[in-house]
This record gives structure tokens, C-alpha cells and sequence, in this order.
């Protein structure tokens, strides 16, 4: 079962925070990157005085096998869709991303 919610990009990132755990499988489109995979790694520590918030995905792939390491605080304005497939076999979560503002 799938469930589609609409959230802006702060919203997305504290679902994220608050629902996504080691194993589950996240599907990130943010600009023209399509990154699927599973979650390895996350951390919300502050990086060089910065605010961060990373992410780091086995990425899924026939011709590539690698993890990246996603800064979510970077990409947030960039954000189109999030799906999350919880590993405990909860319902599949889509998020679609409404517009957020760029800091200026």
C-alpha cells in the first residue's frame, strides 16, 4: 500500500528526521538527480560551523553500485519527490514537495 502526502521541504526533512531509519529504502528526485538506494547512514550533525543534515545511500543500480553521501540542507530548495519504503514492511510513503523559497 502506498500513501501520497504534499509537505514543503521543511516538512520533508523532519519526516525524514522523525520516520527514516538504517535499511529502509529512500528514493530522493531532487533537481535532475534521481537517487535510489538504501539508507546507511544519517547524520545531523552541524559541519564546519554549518547547518547539515546528510544522508548516506547504497544507491541501486545494474551498472553502478556506490553510496553517496547526500547533504539534504543543500538540496532541500531543489527537492521534487521523496518516496520512503520502510524495512519493517509499514506502507510505502510518497512525498510530493511543494515549492519551498530559497534564503536570499
Amino acid at each position: 500500500m502506498e500513501k501520497t502526502l504534499t509537505m514543503n521541504c521543511e516538512e520533508a526533512m523532519e519526516y525524514i528526521k522523525e520516520n527514516v531509519e538504517i535499511y529502509d529504502v529512500l528514493e530522493l528526485s531532487y533537481h535532475r538527480v534521481f537517487t535510489p538506494g538504501e539508507v546507511l547512514c544519517i547524520d545531523t550533525e552541524d559541519r564546519h560551523g554549518k547547518k547539515s543534515f546528510r544522508v548516506m545511500i547504497q544507491v541501486a543500480g545494474d551498472l553502478v553500485s556506490q553510496s553517496v553521501e547526500v547533504d539534504l540542507e543543500e538540496v532541500k530548495d531543489d527537492l521534487v519527490e521523496i518516496r520512503h519504503v520502510p524495512k519493517n514492511g509499514d506502507d510505502e510513503v510518497v512525498i510530493a514537495i511543494e515549492e519551498c523559497e530559497a534564503e536570499v
